[in-house]
């Protein structure tokens, strides 16, 4: 038998018992047929739609959009697109793994903290106007879970509406669960609309926005690594390495960057619905992803696409915040399996940055001159990041935690590095780490020396030493 073809067989046969230790359909690094590809990744499309769709609804009051419902399913088509954007940059450059990039639910706290400063006031936005200028154009400076559940309650709806049951008078609260209250929209919406950087006019910047921010941006970056190890476990591909996990962490930023330039009013993270839904699938080739970037793009510059879904009945979009913000929270407070729950040191911390989490920001919601140093911009600073829930508990809790004494066992550290090291014995046997390596022969970078200095080109001797270590302990 010739070498090539002994060759071609045993790695063949390796990736079929790749599959079978992983119970996996395709692996990372195996291409599905194209139409499988796109069915696949259009599924993974409506996986993310239920999260992204929040967004613009979140944002329309502090945005100042008021009833324009055209302006939300514009901002509603840009977030779909610059996450289509965002999710072939990063699974082709960034990390490499079959993650879906949306928009994050950790900017919108530190978003609503900014947009509460006296100069976005939506009232004083519109007195400095000039009065030609209609409302509806105040907003442009300011600037999965159950899709199948949402469906169904709409065709509810839509028969309720048929039959008489909910009022036609526009002033009636119960109006706006007919679905017929908003189709105005999709008359205006455009069929194609492209959008670019700077649409809504010249990015602007401040001290405060970047400050208030960073809660939301460290937040973000802690979610993503641990999406990366999960969604590597399920896709059956080794542990990241260090330099893919930074080469992640920074193509987020730059889909932050893109985010902002676009006017998503947001930023975007790695979406955990959809890392989940690879162990429901049993694919994790990361070709399916890409496919479905593309399908993001796609539907992003639809702008009747966008148009439909800002005319869902608003019962339906309070029962889409309940089941997301639900499921938020449980995550949140599922971190904390590995810490010792029964200790009086780590109740203390978690109920204290808790309360003070949610006091101190209430507070100063109800106190707008609280803070006043004499500089302006100190004050906006400390104002936002003190209305910022999630900057007031994570600080609280990251200081209590670094000066009260506690071991290892009892803060959840050891318990973290017992997880990571089972998950990483198993992968490592299995699966080459060559599947984080640059595409399109962007590699032959690492010949150079200064490659090595570089934290987010790939390193094979630490890697191969890696895992000769996990090897050895495992073999001890």
């Amino acid at each position: 038998m010739p070498v090539g073809t002994e060759v071609a067989q045993t790695s063949k046969a390796d990736a079929e018992e790749k599959k079978r230790a992983f119970g996996l359909t395709y692996l990372i690094d195996e291409n599905p047929p194209w139409y499988i590809c796109l069915l696949l990744g259009f599924q993974h499309y409506l996986t993310m739609l239920g999260g992204t769709l929040s967004i613009p609804f979140i944002l329309s009051g502090p945005m100042c959009f008021g009833s324009n419902t055209l302006a939300i399913s514009e901002v509603l088509s840009t977030i779909l697109f610059v996450s289509g954007v965002v999710t072939l940059l990063q699974s082709t450059f960034g990390a490499r793994l079959p993650i879906i990039q949306g928009g994050a639910f950790s900017f919108l706290t530190p978003t609503f903290a900014i947009l509460s400063l006296p100069q976005w006031n939506c009232d004083k936005l519109k007195e400095n106007s000039n009065s030609t200028i209609e409302m509806s154009d105040i907003w442009k400076p300011g600037m999965r879970e159950v899709i199948l559940a949402i469906a169904v309650s709409w065709i509810i709806c839509a028969i309720i509406t048929a039959a008489g049951g909910f009022p036609s008078d526009p002033d009636v609260p119960q109006y706006m669960a007919r679905t017929d209250a908003r189709t105005a929209v999709l008359k205006e919406a455009k069929w194609f609309r492209f959008p670019y950087p700077g649409q809504w006019g010249t990015p602007s910047v401040s001290a405060a926005g970047v400050f208030g921010m960073l809660a939301g941006v460290l937040a973000s970056i802690i979610e993503s690594v641990g999406d990366y190890y999960a969604c590597a476990r399920l896709a059956g591909a080794p542990p990241p390495p260090k330099h893919a996990v930074n080469r992640g962490i920074g193509m987020e930023g730059l889909g932050c960057l893109l985010a902002g330039a676009f006017g998503t009013g947001n930023g975007t993270t790695s979406y955990s619905e959809n890392v989940g839904a690879i162990g429901i699938t049993k694919v994790g080739s990361l070709r399916v992803i890409q496919f479905g970037a593309l399908v993001l793009m796609a539907v992003g510059v639809l702008g009747k696409f966008g148009a439909l879904f800002v005319c869902i009945p608003d019962p339906i979009v309070g029962g889409v915040f309940m089941v997301m913000f639900g499921m938020i929270t449980a995550v949140g407070i599922s971190n904390l399996q590995f810490a010792d729950m029964n200790s009086s040191r780590n109740l203390f911390i978690v109920g204290f940055s808790t309360v003070f989490g949610l006091g101190l920001p209430y507070y100063m919601k109800n106190h707008d001159d609280a803070i006043n140093t004499g500089v302006s911009e100190i004050d906006q600073i400390v104002t936002v990041l003190f209305k910022t829930s999630m900057a007031v508990g994570c600080i609280s809790a990251l200081i209590l935690d670094n000066t009260i004494p506690g071991t290892d066992e009892e803060r959840g550290i050891k318990a973290w590095r017992e997880h990571l090291s089972d998950d990483s014995e198993g992968q490592m046997e299995t699966a080459s780490i060559k599947v984080y390596d640059l595409p399109l022969g962007l590699n032959r970078v690492t010949n150079f020396k200064v490659a090595k200095y570089l934290p987010f080109l790939p390193n094979h001797e630490e890697e191969h030493q890696a895992a000769y270590n996990v090897e050895m302990n495992s073999v001890h």
